[in-house]
C-alpha cells in the first residue's frame, strides 16, 4: 500500500510539474514562451513594434482595421520605490481587443538584468507592465514582448512583436 501511494505520489507531482512550467502562450499553442534576450543584440536600436488585423471581406474599409503599436517608455529612477530603476512597456490599439498580453524586461550594460511575468489585460483597447531593479549606476535599456488576439472575424487572428527602447544612463 505504501509503496503505492509513493508511486502515486511521484506520478501526481510529476503532472504538476509539467503543467507549472507550461508557460500560459504554450498551454494555448503559441509556441515557447516569449522570454527576453539574455544580452542586447549589437547594434540593435529602438524598435516598439506594431501589429493589425482587419475584418475579413473589408478590404477597403480603414475602419475596420485594428491597428496596436507597443512602447518601451525610457528607463528611469522609480518614485514609487526609492533605489530602484524601472521600465514601464504599454500597447495602444485603435479599437477594443479581447485580449492582450505583455513581458517587460530591463538590461543594464547590455545585460538582461530582470523581467516581468507575463501579463495579459483583457477586453481593452490597451495594457501595460512593468518591471525593476535596485539601482546602480550604469547604462539601461527596456524590452518588451507583446500579443493581441483580435475579435473574431479579424485576419489574421493574433499578433505578435517585440522590441527594444532607448539606452539612457542612469545614477542612482
Amino acid at each position: 500500500m505504501r509503496m503505492w501511494k509513493t508511486t502515486l505520489a511521484a506520478a501526481s507531482m510529476t503532472v504538476l510539474a509539467l503543467i507549472g512550467s507550461t508557460s500560459p502562450g504554450a498551454a494555448r499553442g503559441a509556441g515557447p514562451d516569449p522570454s527576453a534576450p539574455a544580452a542586447v543584440p549589437a547594434g540593435q536600436g529602438p524598435s516598439d513594434g506594431r501589429v493589425e488585423a482587419g475584418r475579413s471581406g473589408s478590404d477597403a474599409d480603414a475602419s475596420a482595421v485594428i491597428r496596436c503599436e507597443g512602447q518601451v517608455q525610457r528607463p528611469h529612477n522609480s518614485t514609487h520605490v526609492p533605489g530602484t530603476v524601472n521600465v514601464v512597456v504599454t500597447v495602444s490599439c485603435t479599437g477594443a481587443v479581447p485580449e492582450i498580453t505583455t513581458r517587460a524586461a530591463l538590461y543594464k550594460n547590455g545585460r538582461l538584468v530582470n523581467q516581468s511575468r507575463l501579463r495579459t489585460q483583457r477586453n481593452t483597447r490597451g495594457g501595460q507592465n512593468n518591471v525593476a531593479v535596485r539601482c546602480s549606476p550604469g547604462n539601461y535599456r527596456g524590452w518588451m514582448y507583446f500579443k493581441v488576439v483580435f475579435p473574431p472575424g479579424y485576419r489574421p487572428p493574433t499578433g505578435s512583436s517585440n522590441g527594444f527602447g532607448q539606452q539612457v544612463a542612469l545614477s542612482c
